[in-house]
């Protein structure tokens, strides 16, 4: 049954804007991970998976976060003509017992480098995989208590069968955003008679939940579909029918580091819980227990998908034990002032600053007042926290000057507010934003103010929950780096790995997430880096928000494969950056949407088997000094590891350019050229005096050739087997041959006994039976070389296969390709001072 269709300091501080022309999608290739299935598996077992993505043919191994995951290759057994080897695409891994519940990371080793990872879930109840169940008739049994992985399929829905009593309660859930899926869950169960009961989409974020009484006893089935009815190996979901407990929401949603307190849970299957408070979350009356826990001192966290500033707030991941099976996590901040709960009032409550207010919002548009006394040019941070308490609230906050007139009338005048504080940074390509409000803000005097905070648009009720922080400002930073592609001008988003090849460079994006007003200067350095590789500090330059890493591999780098760490430190405030990744790649933003998440490391990979297909050379030192007004020639040398098709065109980019950078434009046939550049201050280019770090980026297509070192292997492997092959089809040959002259040789003793004399027989029964064993020695020879011989032809075709996917994929290709320079530096003097008269 089918439904139908639904360095240098400073260097590239800017975002390293500038007109870029639009590339196609086909790149110099880099191994994309695009799935891993089953995608989890149980804490204590072993499960083989099979993975799948582009150019993962030499995949070596699978690293996971957490030591306790290990990956074991699956060997293909040698035969007579080849040795043992591994299979590129499946492994088998091992998960210990003590590796926790939720979701880890996993990268692949390949032959160019590490991947960009993917999540990996660890679970505490048995698993099995699901078959091709896209019919009511090959319904697959889901038993109660088991993680079943499957995966969604184009215009198609997977059918499961449950077996439920009259009153059992199970909640079943579809997860697939924890492990980097792109599926939109949509769950739907159906009665015996093929009636809807209950449909859910969207309750856990994108994924599915369904809170199900069995109406009688009997068979129930159960659909899962991806929402837009797309589906493939991109599209993996975990699916459990159980009695896990599961937590809705807690309250309070934070707590003091470093202390034990009572918090109130309320969701469903709670061990002890207990209902009769009224509260709902739609059709459903959640129950609610009491807990005490004790909140660590420092900050933890485990790896879970979701959005970069929830994963960046203060606290630690909760989980709640029940019917011998675990929550899921809920976040518990940790609060820097003291806690005041709200109060159910129509009047302004007052709070004493500093201070964090719990309190939710009701309804849409209900709003909260609070009082407070402020001394002037004291600087109060005031900020809310709601959709990253994850209950999708979008909060407004604005501050009032409370005065009183001479009639003791009290007068409000509005002097600031806010709506979606969080940073806009990343662009279309790596967005980080949140809906949330905060201000930096300064009384102007001494006096009473009031904050008010409303929600005007998105969830409201009893799960809306918000933290409202009013302290003295505390200026710091949180930073995140992204491995960025080269290609600014694409549309499409990738799953970029930060990969050199031999000569050639890699990019890293910093962001910095200010707070509390912070507006210094960052200084960023790299720890970890490989022999082989430099990459200058860099500087995120005051009031602004990101600097571009810039990794560059001399011409005999080694190959190397690993994590690198940055670190970014403001007078004494240090932070280590982040890591940042998307879920899944995409052709383009205009027409599709990808997650950008937290990840666990940075990775970095070395590939010295291919030198970089172009290295831009501009002259040395790379260090000039120019006038104001001034010009300056930089002569550039190009580096060509393959041919170019078209022009090659080379611009600045970190130089303050709005549009019409300069631009160098050399023929396919070229390889030296000069790009000048005038720099005089005008509308498009507002430069002035002072030390710029830039770099020259340039762009065009070149006639590349994909693993070309592969090809020799491949065929010297073909000619081995084939010169095998050729001797065993002689030897075969040979066999048959002998296989005659033996049936020969027995018909002829076989005639002459019939013949011969009673004297004569004895002796030809001898002969007979010595003539009878050589044919049959002789037969069974010739079949055994003759199997052997369709056994070398099969190896002899995979072995050409082999070398002519390898010769096909080295073929020369137009693709498109983008690469950077080196750091460079311009010291731009001012103008000296006109003489006296002129």
């Amino acid at each position: 049954m089918r439904t139908p269709r639904r360095t240098t300091i400073g260097l590239l501080t800017a975002t390293l804007a500038f007109a870029a022309m639009p590339l196609a999608v086909a790149q110099i290739p880099f191994p994309q991970l695009r799935s891993v299935f089953p995608p989890g598996g149980k804490a204590g077992d072993t499960v083989e998976v099979t993975i799948g993505g582009s150019d993962l043919e030499e995949t070596t191994e699978l690293v996971f976060s957490h030591p306790g995951i290990r990956c074991e290759r699956i060997a293909i057994p040698a035969t007579e003509f080849s040795p043992e080897r591994h299979e590129p695409l499946r492994y088998r891994i091992s998960i210990a017992p003590e590796v926790p519940v939720g979701s880890h990371e996993v990268t692949a080793r390949t032959r160019l480098g590490f991947t960009a990872p993917r999540a990996f879930a660890v679970g505490s109840l048995p698993e099995i995989n699901h078959t091709q169940n896209n019919s009511i008739e090959t319904a697959e049994d889901l038993p109660l208590g088991t993680v079943v992985n499957g995966h969604a399929d184009t215009e198609a829905i997977d059918y499961y069968r449950l077996e439920l009593k009259e009153g059992q309660r199970v909640l079943i859930q579809c997860r697939a955003e924890p492990i980097d899926s792109r599926m939109d869950a949509t769950l739907a169960i159906l009665d015996g008679k093929g009636r809807e009961l209950m449909r859910d989409r969207d309750t856990l974020g994108r994924d599915a939940l369904l809170d199900f009484n069995a109406p009688g006893e009997g068979s129930y089935t159960l659909q899962v579909f991806d929402f837009t009815y797309r589906g493939g190996t991109e599209y993996p979901y975990r699916l459990t029918a159980s009695s896990a407990p599961h937590i809705d929401f807690i309250y309070p949603p934070a707590g003091q580091a470093g202390t034990t307190g009572k918090f109130k849970i309320f969701g469903r299957n709670l061990p002890g819980g207990s209902k009769g408070e009224g509260v709902r979350l739609g059709r459903h009356e959640l129950e609610s227990v009491e807990v005490d826990i004790a909140l660590p001192r420092e900050t933890t966290s485990e790896f879970v998908v979701r959005s970069l500033h929830t994963s960046l707030l203060p606290g630690m991941d909760y989980r709640l034990e029940g019917n011998g099976q675990m929550s899921n996590p809920i976040r518990i901040g940790f609060a820097a002032a003291p806690i005041i709960q709200a109060q159910e009032s129509p009047d302004d409550q007052a709070v004493t600053v500093p201070c964090e207010v719990h309190g939710r919002f009701d309804s849409r548009n209900d709003l909260d007042r609070y009082r407070f006394e402020a001394r002037k040019g004291a600087p109060l941070w005031i900020e809310c926290f709601a959709e990253r308490l994850g209950n999708g609230s979008d909060p407004l906050l604005f501050i009032e000057r409370i005065t009183t007139d001479d009639k003791g009338n009290e007068q409000f005048k509005e002097l600031a507010s806010n709506d979606d504080a969080g940073s806009r940074l990343g662009g279309r390509h790596f967005t980080i934003q949140s809906r949330d409000s905060a201000l930096y803000f300064t009384p102007p005097e001494d006096g009473r103010y009031r904050a008010t905070v409303l929600t005007q648009a998105g969830e409201a009720g009893p799960a809306a929950i918000y933290r409202l922080v009013l302290r003295e400002a505390q200026p710091d930073f949180d930073l995140i780096a992204v491995p960025w592609h080269a290609t600014d001008g694409d549309k499409h988003v990738n799953r970029t790995p930060a990969i050199l090849r031999q000569g050639g460079t890699a990019l890293v994006r910093v962001f910095a997430l200010r707070r509390h007003g912070f507006r210094e200067a960052i200084d960023l350095t790299v720890e970890g880096l490989p022999q082989g590789v430099t990459c200058p500090a860099l500087t995120i330059k005051k009031g602004k928000d990101l600097a571009t890493f810039i990794f560059v591999s001399a011409d005999d780098a080694p190959s190397w494969q690993g994590f690198i760490t940055i670190v970014g430190k403001a007078g004494d405030t240090v932070r280590k950056a982040r890591a940042g990744a998307i879920s899944w790649s995409i052709g383009s933003y205009d027409t599709e949407w990808t997650k950008p998440r937290l990840s666990t490391r940075l990775p970095l990979s070395v590939y010295a088997g291919e030198k970089a297909p172009i290295v831009i050379q501009p002259p040395e030192p790379h260090r000039w000094e120019v006038d104001m007004n001034g010009t300056l020639e930089l002569p550039i040398k190009l580096v060509k590891q393959f041919p170019m098709k078209g022009d090659f065109i080379i611009q600045p980019v970190g130089l303050p350019y709005t549009k019409d950078a300069p631009t160098l434009k050399l023929k396919e046939k070229d390889s030296e050229g000069k790009l000048t550049i005038t720099f005089k201050k005008t509308k498009e280019f507002p430069i002035a005096p002072g030390e710029w770090h830039f770099a020259l980026r340039g762009q065009g297509t070149v006639k590349y050739r994909n693993n070309v070192a592969g090809i020799e292997p491949a065929e010297q492997e073909r000619k081995r087997i084939e010169e095998l092959e050729k001797k065993v089809q002689e030897e075969a040959k040979q066999a048959k041959a002998e296989v005659e002259p033996a049936r020969k040789a027995f018909q002829a003793v076989e005639n002459a006994l019939k013949a011969a004399s009673p004297e004569a027989k004895a002796e030809l029964e001898g002969r007979l039976k010595e003539t009878q064993t050589s044919l049959q020695d002789a037969e069974k020879k010739s079949k055994d070389a003759e199997d052997k011989a369709t056994r070398a032809a099969a190896e002899l075709k995979t072995a050409s296969e082999r070398a002519k996917r390898a010769g096909e994929r080295a073929k020369t290709k137009d693709v498109k390709h983008a690469t950077y320079s080196v750091p460079l530096t311009v010291v731009v003097k001012p103008p000296p001072p006109k003489e006296k008269g002129k």
